[in-house]
């Protein structure tokens, strides 16, 4: 198959990373404790309406290596808990308003995840293959399965897509990544979690599932 290669890639990527995030995350933790979670410690609320259904927002940019760390493991959490994932991609760098466009277009045609990990793959493992300009996205959708003529014509559902994530980030007064929120007001604190497996616990905790 044409990304047999990538994908043996992306997968050796997410091994390492869930190593290492468990191990440097450990350093700056220890209150930490596997069973017991507490507000303004493990997570704060926000002045924020609950959203009815469980929910997890992940704020991300994909040049930020936190971000691809966890973006992954955290999908796989939420779908294994049942739990709604949203993708906010941030306005960051030269090519931040296209990478927001290119994600857009991508999740619009259902490949929004195989697209963003490789993405991320490209920038973090393949670097010589990190996109550069407007036509290296266009060259990435296509290879992911998808039709990047939005994207091109920059259409409508795209631009308001686009600024929909915008005004996510503006409402939340996102001014780091990763920030990951659950049920539209549970802000998790990732410097105080020991491993992934203690995110997975406080997800499931906060989420009510």
């Amino acid at each position: 198959m044409k990304f047999s290669k990538q994908v043996k890639n992306t997968a050796c990527f997410y091994l390492i990373s869930i190593v290492l995030v468990m191990s440097v995350v450990a350093k700056h933790s220890s209150k930490a404790y596997a069973d017991t979670f507490e507000e303004n410690v493990h997570y704060v609320t926000l002045d924020k309406e609950a959203t009815i259904e469980p929910q997890v927002k992940v704020f991300y940019t994909p040049f930020c290596r936190p971000c691809a760390i966890v973006h992954t493991p955290l999908l796989t959490m939420a779908e294994r808990a049942g739990i709604t994932f949203v993708d906010v991609p941030v306005d960051f760098g030269p090519l931040g308003k296209d990478i927001q466009a290119s994600i857009a277009t991508a999740n619009r045609q259902e490949i929004g995840h195989d697209y963003v990990n490789e993405l991320i793959s490209r920038i973090h493992v393949r670097p010589s293959e990190a996109p550069r300009n407007r036509e290296d996205l266009v060259d990435l959708i296509e290879r992911c399965g998808g039709d990047a003529s939005d994207f091109r014509s920059g259409c409508e559902d795209v631009r308001e897509d686009v600024e929909n994530f915008d005004q996510l980030t503006k409402q939340y007064y996102i001014n780091a990544t990763p920030t990951i929120v659950v049920n539209g007001n549970k802000r998790i604190n990732l410097g105080s979690l020991m491993s992934l497996s203690e995110l997975e616990q406080l997800l499931i905790e906060l989420s009510g599932v």
